[in-house]
């Protein structure tokens, strides 16, 4: 998936530089930016941008908090907490959101860092604690979208997280290429080198049960959003098989999907 994004990207004209580390980002004549760079072979070089976007993540900025006067566990690396059903190592302490150490969950999950993830734990905590509420996060069921050029929408585990999980001879993972029709229809060079491509790992142990969804294509998070839905109600490759698709969405074909990995055949769409 992320490769696809990069090709369609160095379709529109931007280039990748892999493996670089920046080194140094100065002010040249013209208001330009030299930023120099090491590559991963240890050769350096650089470039003059009008723009430079340092995009670096986010920290958990804890390490002020005196968290350890109150007995909460922190991971020194990282400085996230560790929480079971967002309860910290101190009764009377809770955490939600970003400063959740992912990494210490079970099972582990990456999604904490997302905003709506910390909105609905939060609100969860809220309604066990003072509501009599019982339903607790699920960390792992998180639809997300990467809103890049072409967009990457998934929802469950990765190919590589369900095997390690199920073992290969348990997953199934259907796959195929597709064009969307607004792509068909618009015939510059841009779009001609732009194609969609979908993935659903199946747990074939388990009555064939959807554990991952994953696209590419135009609103994927639009895509991904309904059919979240339908796998945190347990859907399976049947359920799916037995949908009636709306034509010509790009989601049609995750309703008529019959090509595997394991098969060898071609994911290529092989009519309209």
């Amino acid at each position: 998936m992320a490769g696809l994004v990069v090709e369609q990207m160095e379709a529109l004209g931007i280039e990748f530089v892999d493996g670089a580390t920046p080194t140094s980002v100065e002010a040249v004549d013209g208001g330009r930016k030299r930023v120099t760079w090491t590559t991963a072979d240890g050769a350096e070089a650089s470039d003059d941008f009008d723009t430079v976007l340092l995009a670096v993540g986010r920290d958990a900025f804890t390490h002020k908090l005196g968290l350890d006067k109150a007995g909460v566990e922190v991971n020194a690396a990282s400085g996230k907490i560790p929480v079971r059903d967002e309860a910290t190592t101190a009764a009377h302490v809770f955490a939600v959101g970003d400063v959740v150490d992912g990494e210490a969950l079970d099972p582990p999950s990456a999604l904490t860092e997302l905003t709506p993830v910390a909105i609905q734990a939060g609100r969860l905590l809220a309604s066990r604690l003072y509501g009599g509420g019982t339903t607790k996060m699920d960390y792992q069921l998180v639809p997300t979208t990467v809103f890049t050029p072409l967009e990457y929408g998934s929802c469950g585990l990765a190919e590589e997280d369900a095997i390690a999980k199920y073992g290969d001879d348990s997953v199934e993972v259907y796959h195929q290429y597709f064009t969307p029709l607004e792509w068909r229809v618009v015939t510059s060079a841009r779009r001609k080198a732009q194609e969609g491509y979908a993935k659903l790992i199946v747990h074939s142990a388990d009555a064939n049960r959807v554990v991952g969804l994953h696209i590419t294509g135009p609103n994927a998070g639009e895509m991904v959003q309904g059919f979240a839905v339908a796998m945190r109600c347990g859907a399976t490759k049947d359920d799916f098989d037995a949908t009636v698709g709306i034509h010509p969405t790009c989601v049609e074909m995750l309703t008529t999907m019959d090509i595997t990995k394991r098969s060898g055949e071609s994911p290529k769409v092989k009519a309209c």
